[in-house]
C-alpha cells in the first residue's frame, strides 16, 4: 500500500538553516510548502509578511482546506524594533497556530526552531531577541498540552551557536580561524552545520517521534554542558587552581 504524501509547512523556508530543512523534508518525499516575504513563483511557496495580521488570516484562507501534517517555524526578526520583533517572532507564531488549528492533520508535529539565547547571553543580540526566544519555548510547552489531546506533538529545536549554512559555507573553510576556535572548544571537535539542526527537525516530524512532545532540544555539540571556566582556561592556557598548587608543593 502506498503510504500517503505528507504535506510540511516551513515558514522562513527559503534561506538559511530553513532553506535545508525545506531541502531535507523534500528529500524524504514529503509536500513541503514554504512561507518567507520573498516573491517566488511556484505553487508551493506564499509571500507573506509575518508582522500583518491581514496578510496571515489572507494565508489561512488560501491553504483553504489543505491538511498541515507538520508545521516548522523557522523565520526570524533580524531589525532592531522591538515592537516588530515580538511581532514577528511571536504573535505571527501564535497567530497561525491558533489559524491552522483546523488544517492539522491526524499524529502532526510542530516544530519551533527557537536558540539557547533563551538561556545564555549573547551580547551581540538585543534583549527583544533574547526575550522571544525565551517566550518561544514557552509557547511550545503551552501548546503541546493545548493540543496534545487532538494528537498534535510541538517542540522546540535550539540551535547552539555558529553553524555552517548555505550563506556562509565558503566563509567557514577549513582553515577559518572562527571555525578552528569552535573546532578546538567543541566536545566532538567539529562545528555544527544546518543539516544537523534539519535531521532534528525531520525526526520530530515522522512517527518515530510520536512520543516526544513540549521539549525543548539543544543541537550544539555539547558545547552547552562545558564550564564556562574550564573553557576560559583552556583558551588561555591557564591550570586550574588546586592543578597549580599541587605543582608548587611538588617542587
Amino acid at each position: 500500500m502506498t503510504e500517503a504524501i505528507k504535506t510540511s509547512l516551513v515558514t522562513g523556508g527559503t534561506q538559511g538553516i530553513g532553506s535545508v530543512i525545506t531541502k531535507v523534508l523534500r528529500e524524504r518525499g514529503d509536500r513541503v510548502i514554504t512561507i518567507s516575504r520573498r516573491e517566488i513563483k511556484n505553487k508551493n511557496h506564499f509571500s507573506v509578511d509575518l508582522s500583518s495580521k491581514k496578510q496571515l488570516s489572507e494565508l489561512s484562507n488560501n491553504l483553504g482546506s489543505t491538511t498541515i501534517d507538520n508545521l516548522v517555524f523557522c523565520h526570524r526578526y533580524r531589525g532592531k524594533s522591538w515592537n516588530k520583533e515580538f511581532q514577528i517572532s511571536l504573535h505571527a507564531v501564535h497567530h497561525m497556530i491558533e489559524g491552522l488549528k483546523p488544517n492539522l492533520g491526524a499524529n502532526s508535529s510542530i516544530v519551533i526552531i527557537g536558540s539557547n539565547a533563551s538561556s545564555f547571553v549573547f551580547e551581540e543580540q538585543s534583549v527583544s531577541y533574547h526575550a522571544t526566544r525565551a517566550a518561544l519555548e514557552n509557547i511550545a510547552k503551552y501548546y503541546a498540552v493545548q493540543l496534545g489531546p487532538q494528537n498534535t506533538r510541538f517542540n522546540c529545536v535550539l540551535p547552539g551557536g555558529t553553524l555552517v549554512k548555505p550563506e556562509n559555507v565558503d566563509f567557514f573553510s577549513e582553515h577559518n580561524p572562527v571555525r578552528k576556535l569552535i573546532e578546538k572548544i567543541s566536545p566532538l571537535r567539529k562545528i555544527g552545520d544546518a543539516r544537523d539542526v534539519a535531521y532534528l527537525v525531520e525526526f520530530l516530524c515522522s512517527d518515530k517521534a510520536s512520543f516526544i512532545s513540549g521539549q525543548s532540544i539543544l543541537v550544539d555539540g555539547g558545547l552547552s554542558v562545558v564550564s564556562q571556566e574550564s573553557l576560559a582556561r583552556k583558551l588561555k592556557n591557564l591550570q586550574h587552581t588546586n592543578d597549580a598548587i599541587k605543582k608548587l608543593k611538588a617542587k
